[in-house]
């Protein structure tokens, strides 16, 4: 095969429900949903964690910027607002996201649902180091409402593909261009 006939090949499904992420709404829905966080709804044990989804979603779609660093850093942040064990939602963060890392190129080729039976048991697995060595150091157990945390997060993933999927789409105007 000759190197012209290399370039000639184009995709099998050139269909529009190919996602081109933005990396302009990547950072922009990352700074909002950070701001987001600050409220004071996070204080419920179950509550979701909506910029880890975020963060999650933007580095399963290999977003320039979003990786390891970016979660390392967002959970710092977290871990210094709500004043818990520094290290911990960093941990969190840094677990999941290595995991959609090693994750993606399989995740990438299924539907939403397939990502959110993937994301479920991350999202709820990767949280256990972190609340057990906050229960060591504390000398107390919280519980395991935490666990619901993880659900309600995952169930996130749903809400989050689809708007940001919406967002995504390219504007047709009355001429059929894009």
């Amino acid at each position: 095969m000759s190197h012209k006939n290399i370039k000639s090949l184009r995709p099998i499904d050139t269909g529009e429900d190919v996602f081109l992420p933005s990396t302009k709404l990547a950072w922009v829905s990352i700074f909002i949903v950070f701001l987001a966080s600050l409220l004071p709804w996070r204080n419920w044990s179950a509550a979701p964690d909506v910029l880890l989804v975020v963060i999650a979603f933007w580095c399963m779609h290999s977003t320039k910027g979003v990786g390891l660093i970016l979660a390392f850093v967002m959970g710092i942040l977290m871990d210094v607002h709500d004043t818990s064990v520094l290290g911990r939602y960093a941990l969190y963060y840094v677990l999941v996201i290595y995991s959609v890392m090693m994750m993606r190129r399989h995740m990438i080729q299924f539907s939403v649902l397939a990502h959110f039976t993937v994301m479920l048991p991350v999202f709820v697995l990767a949280a256990i180091p972190g609340r057990f060595f906050e229960a060591w150091l504390a000398g107390i157990w919280s519980g395991w409402g935490w666990l619901w945390s993880g659900v309600f997060t995952a169930l996130l993933w749903f809400i989050v593909d689809l708007l940001f999927k919406f967002l995504s789409r390219p504007t047709v105007d009355s001429n059929g261009l894009e």
